[in-house]
């Protein structure tokens, strides 16, 4: 709790959920932070029963903006999941607010961290090889990616270790159903996060400039909801 303080009063940026105030006495801590009355991303998805392409490139663009923010600032999150993805209101994929700054780390540029902190489904395969530093966070970018466009991880198991020993692998597909309408942008953008030479996988930054995040897709109706039929039902 006292790092999450401590790193979220360094921020400010409109897609962190913002630390006002903290206050302690003999039995508690109190912190003062913004409201995001819209809940979970996935709680979303699941009662509007509708998720485009765009709706996915809106709420990555906010995440990797927000990613290229911390990075600049030398903090890397190290447990990004779509459960630590909020939404200020119902509805609003374009005002999202990122949570959970409890194993964020301060780093510095060119060192090797070696703890092992993070969630399953998204944890880099370099995290899991206790040598890493803050593209980490951009490989959890890509799984979420994954999920948002086709709601399935790319890399699933039975249990925890079957999951972890995927990940270290680093074999995913694209031929699950939920992809025939998805673009070749966007297979391309996740295709340059889940690398497994971090040297090779692209910063936040570069992530900025890829044509998926640059060129947001026209949203028409009718393919939209092709597009995220398949998806949803692997989702709920």
């Amino acid at each position: 709790m006292m790092n999450e303080i401590t790193n979220l009063g360094k921020l400010d940026h409109p897609n962190i959920l913002r630390m006002y105030e903290s206050y302690e006495c003999d039995k508690r801590y109190y912190i003062v932070m913004d409201i995001s009355r819209g809940g979970e991303l996935f709680d979303e998805i699941a009662k509007n029963k509708f998720f485009t392409e765009p709706n996915a490139q809106t709420v990555v663009k906010a995440l990797t903006t927000c990613i290229s923010y911390l990075h600049s600032k030398n903090i890397m999150h190290r447990d990004l999941k779509p459960e630590n993805i909020l939404l200020e209101e119902s509805g609003e994929f374009d005002k999202i607010k990122l949570i959970d700054f409890g194993e964020s780390l301060e780093f510095s540029k060119g060192d090797k961290y070696t703890d092992m902190v993070g969630t399953p489904y998204y944890i880099a395969p370099e995290v899991l090889n206790k040598s890493y530093d803050e593209k980490c966070d951009m490989w959890s970018v890509g799984v979420i990616t994954f999920i948002l466009l086709s709601g399935t991880p790319p890399f699933g198991g039975r249990n925890e270790k079957q999951i972890m020993s995927n990940v270290q692998l680093g074999k995913f597909n694209f031929n699950n159903q939920a992809w025939s309408n998805v673009s070749e942008n966007a297979k391309d953008f996740i295709s340059k996060l889940l690398v497994m030479d971090p040297a090779k996988r692209m910063s936040a930054k570069d992530a900025l400039k890829h044509v998926w995040l640059k060129q947001i897709i026209a949203n028409d109706a009718l393919k939209a909801k092709q597009g995220i039929s398949e998806a949803f039902k692997n989702l709920s």
